[in-house]
């Protein structure tokens, strides 16, 4: 009798009747288990007969593949699923929803098994889609699309927000920082020659964020936006990037060589506005870092006879030294209200005082003294406000100095010794001095228009109450009775003088007198007896 190989049955050809490959029924347990094909025998197969074991049957096994009519169900699901992936986004950005797809399909998420009980198909690790099943079939190519069935809303997740850059700057704005800068910040900070930045401003390509020059343009307009309320709004957001901008630089650049001078200059800017806008802590190490930068780019000895500054351009040298000196005098400020040692040492600075205002603006600066040599002999020309300031802040980082060594004295010997007294009376001595020739240069008229030399008056006052402090602790002996009382009347009298000078914000007026020079000297006037 011939017998199909493929199908196993009988040819009907012949007048024969079909044969099943295997009886009906379903496969015992443990012919399942060692995947053997079991003859379905009852009430024991011959594997279980001869191997003597129970021969077990589970009756509620699920049937195996899908029930009928649920694998078209799935196909028309997948075409409703790409349907909606393609169209999603573009929904969702123009707010469209599809009212097909707004509910769950119960056909595919429950199907139903041939006992007519509920089973749930197997839901996707994770579940990152909210469907209830996923299963990924291959339609075949020609399948008709059935209706699209309804699905739950599918959202994609959201995307990072972009930090703005550069973004919030137009043309219009920046003239106006600009403007802004050099009308309120530039009087109290004279670094930059103004036709030299306003010329090169225009050659700063805004779209690239790495350029020094750009990170100083930032810095500059964060400062500018400080003293003002138009920019109100676009302060903390042009902060946060300038800020960004200069940590990136300093991560990119790990060459203990040159380093550019415009970072030296975003760096004291950004402290300038930490002192006025943010917190003192913060405002500190960002002076910080100014400090070492200054330092790297050794510009303490720019006139130093080893440098050779033939052919190099004038005006970027007078910057250089003007950026030194406004670091120098911040390093002077912070520590006479901290107390804390001063990071820009005084005896090995080769660097000679700022050129005067007009030069300078001018294009040809002229040479000045060293600082050396206007504080041993008070003689010279005139200098400019700005050298002013440094000298008179000189000799309260001296006296700070002098308050520091006076106390470690005390804790090793338990008295000042006879260097305190000479150190004391050779301060006050050029402290006066100082103050009597600028007082014969700049009259009062000119004190009260220019906050530069008002600070620098309120200095030297603040430097006398200072050393009136410093030897207060000696009132109790009558050796030294007779001097700590006429340094007493002297605070006295430069309290009163600080008060006259204090009114003159009336003429100057509230962002000036506002100014973080002000805002770090007034504090301390008032903590030594003001």
């Amino acid at each position: 009798m011939p017998v199909s190989r493929r199908t196993g049955s009988i040819g009907k050809g012949d007048g024969f009747v079909s044969q099943s490959r295997q009886q009906p029924g379903s496969a015992c347990e443990e012919c399942r288990k060692r995947k053997l094909r079991c003859d379905r025998e009852r009430p024991q197969c011959g594997i279980c007969a001869e191997a003597g074991i129970a021969c077990e049957i589970n009756p509620n096994r699920l049937a195996r593949g899908p029930k009928k009519g649920d694998l078209k169900a799935l196909r028309s699901r997948i075409v409703a699923l790409e349907k909606r992936l393609s169209l999603d986004a573009t929904a969702d950005l123009l707010g469209i929803c599809d009212p097909d797809m707004s509910a769950l399909d119960d056909l595919v998420a429950h199907s139903s098994t041939p006992d007519g009980e509920q089973r749930h198909l197997p839901s996707p690790p994770g579940g990152s889609f909210g469907w209830d099943s996923e299963i990924h079939v291959q339609m075949p190519p020609g399948t008709p699309a059935a209706a699209p069935l309804p699905l739950p809303p599918f959202k994609f997740p959201p995307s990072p927000i972009a930090p703005q850059r550069k973004a919030i700057v137009d043309d219009l704005m920046r003239a106006d920082l600009d403007q802004l800068y050099f009308d309120r910040v530039h009087p109290n900070l004279p670094i930059f020659n103004q036709s030299r930045y306003l010329s090169q401003s225009r050659q700063t390509l805004i779209g690239d964020a790495t350029t020094h020059k750009l990170c100083l343009q930032y810095a500059m307009w964060t400062l500018a936006m400080a003293l003002s309320s138009q920019f109100e709004s676009f302060r903390d957001s042009l902060y946060n990037e300038t800020r960004q901008m200069l940590e990136t630089l300093d991560l990119s650049e790990d060459d203990m060589g040159a380093v550019r001078i415009e970072q030296v200059q975003a760096w004291l800017l950004i402290a300038h506005y930490e002192f006025a806008r943010a917190n003192y802590r913060r405002a500190w190490v960002s002076a910080g870092r100014a400090f070492r930068l200054v330092q790297l780019a050794k510009l303490h000895e720019i006139d130093s006879p080893e440098n050779i500054l033939d052919g190099e351009d004038p005006v970027l040298v007078e910057e250089k030294r003007r950026t030194f000196w406004v670091a120098y005098t911040l390093d002077r400020l912070i520590c006479l209200k901290s107390r804390c040692p001063l990071t820009l040492i005084e005896e090995v600075i080769c660097t000679r005082l700022p050129s005067p205002e007009i030069s300078f603006q001018g294009g040809h600066p002229i040479q000045v003294c060293f600082l050396s040599e206007a504080i041993a002999s008070p003689d010279h020309a005139m200098l400019s406000p700005l050298a002013e300031c440094v000298i008179l802040v000189t000799i309260c980082g001296r006296a700070t100095s002098h308050s520091q060594v006076s106390n470690v004295e005390r804790a090793a010997y338990g008295s000042a010794s006879v260097d305190f007294w000479l150190r004391h009376e050779w301060l006050d001595g050029i402290l006066h001095k100082r103050l009597n020739a600028l007082a014969s240069t700049y009259p009062v008229i000119s004190t009260i228009g220019d906050s530069m030399l008002l600070f620098s008056f309120m200095v030297a006052q603040t430097t006398i109450i200072y050393l009136a402090n410093i030897i207060e602790g000696f009132g109790a002996d009558s050796q030294y009775g007779p001097t700590v009382a006429d340094y007493r009347k002297r605070a006295i009298c430069a309290g009163q003088e600080i008060a006259m000078l204090s009114k003159a914000h009336e003429q100057i007026g509230y962002i000036k007198v506002s100014f973080p020079h002000f805002n770090s000297l007034l504090p301390t006037t008032l903590r030594y007896g003001c």
